[in-house]
């Protein structure tokens, strides 16, 4: 990997003069056909596993990413083929990236994998919470993207928040119009910028999509703010209790909004419940104990691992960790361990910038 600087300059050098803003640009164009998605495959796989069709990649597969990071928001291009993007639930204990990620296409659009409908298309910005598992399908695209870091996001929106996941803003009003647009247009000024520059055009990219989601969200709860409020509440007692090691089920979290046990199986239906949702934040606790451990060079068993969390029984944490995460709980601590990613024969992947994919680690450690 490019041992280059991680992070932007400041907006000036030692001496006074204003600097530009710092562009990394990877591309695969310059690589032999046969090894040219597999670089893209390799790089990409730092925030998403994809696949492409055979016929595709086979001979060449050019893609091409021109990234900035700006006030610790990450700013990029992607131009590249039809192919499929998946995003796990266990992705974001894996590699640290809890970010947001707001995507307007210039060309192209988006489908979720097994929906036939198409999601977004041109001048459309579609939102990603880092954290959920998604699944998706692009066609041949260009398209601009703005990765968040999370609490930048979750202070703007509060409850709102909560509509960003795979949620699209279109062409049906001005100011979403205005949104795409602005995005569009401050990527491609980005190389004329200078940091001072580039730092406004975030702020106000910013401003303009979170007043997007505010505004679907006005226009779509109506009454039910309060109700979003108070799971929102309820999501934030859950995970806090969760995290500090602390006995949580129903009967608390009823008490702790101080609702009836109706009103509470009613906020949480569209999360399948709440007892399910306590059980997801107890599974992802453990993996996140596991990441600990395989960075601590640690291998506590695994059974100690699953009743620190609420799970008695060990037949009972391996089947619902699998059915969460895809693997079970021996299979995902050798995932976590290092040196366990895929080995490929880049040998001339050095030649290529990949700057960006260290931007993005550092926005998800923000």
């Amino acid at each position: 990997m490019d041992k280059q600087q991680s992070t932007p300059p400041p907006a000036h050098s030692g001496d006074g003069r204003v600097q530009p803003v710092e562009i990394s640009v990877f591309d695969t164009a310059g690589l032999p056909g046969h090894e040219q998605f597999a670089l893209w495959e390799d790089s990409i796989g730092v925030l998403f596993d994809v696949t492409a069709d055979p016929d595709c990649v086979r001979h060449a597969y050019r893609a091409r990413l021109d990234s900035a990071l700006v006030d610790g928001t990450m700013i990029s291009r992607v131009q590249a083929g039809r192919q499929s993007f998946r995003r796990s639930a266990m992705r974001p204990v894996m590699d640290g990236i809890e970010s947001v990620m707001f995507q307007v296409f210039a060309r192209g659009g988006i489908r979720q994998q097994d929906d036939t409908r198409r999601l977004a298309g041109t001048g459309m910005v579609t939102g990603f919470d880092l954290t959920r598992e998604s699944r998706t399908v692009n066609d041949q695209f260009d398209l601009v993207s703005f990765i968040v870091p999370r609490h930048e996001i979750e202070d703007r929106l509060g409850t709102a928040m909560e509509g960003v996941h795979l949620n699209t803003v279109g062409d049906d009003t001005p100011l979403a119009r205005l949104t795409a647009d602005f995005m569009l247009g401050l990527q491609r000024s980005l190389p004329e910028m200078d940091v001072e520059e580039a730092r406004a055009g975030v702020r106000a990219a910013l401003d303009l999509v979170t007043e997007c989601y505010r505004g679907k969200a006005r226009k779509t709860a109506g009454g039910t703010a309060a109700r979003a409020a108070q799971l929102l509440q309820a999501k934030h007692f859950i995970r806090r209790q969760v995290r500090e090691g602390r006995r949580v089920d129903q009967n608390r979290v009823r008490d702790f909004l101080g609702c009836s046990r109706a009103t509470l199986y009613r906020h949480f239906a569209p999360l399948g419940g709440v007892a399910s949702f306590i059980r997801k934040e107890r599974l992802r606790a453990a993996l996140r104990d596991m990441a600990h451990d395989c960075r601590a060079g640690r291998k506590t068993p695994i059974g100690e691992i699953a009743l620190r969390n609420g799970f008695e029984s060990d037949p009972h944490f391996s089947r619902v960790f699998k059915a969460e995460f895809g693997l079970s709980p021996k299979d995902a601590r050798h995932a976590l361990s290092p040196g366990s990613g895929k080995d490929r024969d880049l040998a001339t992947a050095n030649k290529v910038d990949r700057r960006y994919e260290l931007w993005l680690r550092a926005i998800g450690a923000s």
